[in-house]
């Protein structure tokens, strides 16, 4: 075998066996496996450098946002919902599967809750930047939607988006129109 024949993993950069496909990038699954974890651990700092760098840029307009739904609050909210329209009905944020025990907070924490809290403030996680529709939830397990009687729903334009995984229409289902 020639210096020309060879081919080399990218990440040990041993010479791989000539009879191995041309597309071959590992010279085997402990490398394999290694760039998978590699991949894995920069998608997770990714995400919270994302976070991170969400909630310094917009710090001024999340601060608004909290005097905003504390002002329009009744006194047994304990939460709110941020709802998206997808065309055919409205999908509540935040979002988690009912298989899911857990969502992961824009704070990096984890909520077992279907609302984002008010006491203390937890900011919005949504998939678009576009208009919401808000509503409060009850303080008090199960933490029932307050109805519309006691606090109309209000809307406001949510200025950052976050990857959330596992929703149940497509994104680009959207129209347009919704979309900035």
């Amino acid at each position: 075998m020639s210096i020309t024949d060879a081919f080399f993993c990218v990440l040990c950069g041993v010479a791989i066996d000539p009879k191995h496909r041309l597309s071959t990038r590992y010279c085997g699954r402990k490398c394999r496996n290694k760039a998978t974890n590699l991949q894995r651990r920069e998608e997770t700092l990714a995400q919270r450098s994302a976070a991170e760098e969400i909630l310094g840029r917009h710090a001024l307009w999340l601060k608004q946002f909290q005097l905003e739904l504390l002002r329009h609050a009744p006194p047994e909210a304990g939460g709110y919902q941020a709802g998206l329209w997808t065309g055919r009905e409205v999908c509540w944020f935040p979002w988690l599967p009912k298989e899911a025990r857990y969502r992961n907070t824009l704070l990096r924490t984890r909520s077992r809750y279907r609302f984002f809290t008010l006491y203390p403030f937890e900011p919005p996680s949504v998939p678009l930047e576009t208009f919401y529709r808000i509503r409060y939830v009850q303080a008090v397990p199960p933490h029932p939607e307050l109805p519309a009687s006691i606090v109309p729903e209000w809307f406001i334009s949510i200025p950052f988006a976050v990857r959330i995984h596992g929703l149940p229409f497509p994104l680009k289902s959207i129209p347009r129109t919704i979309r900035r």
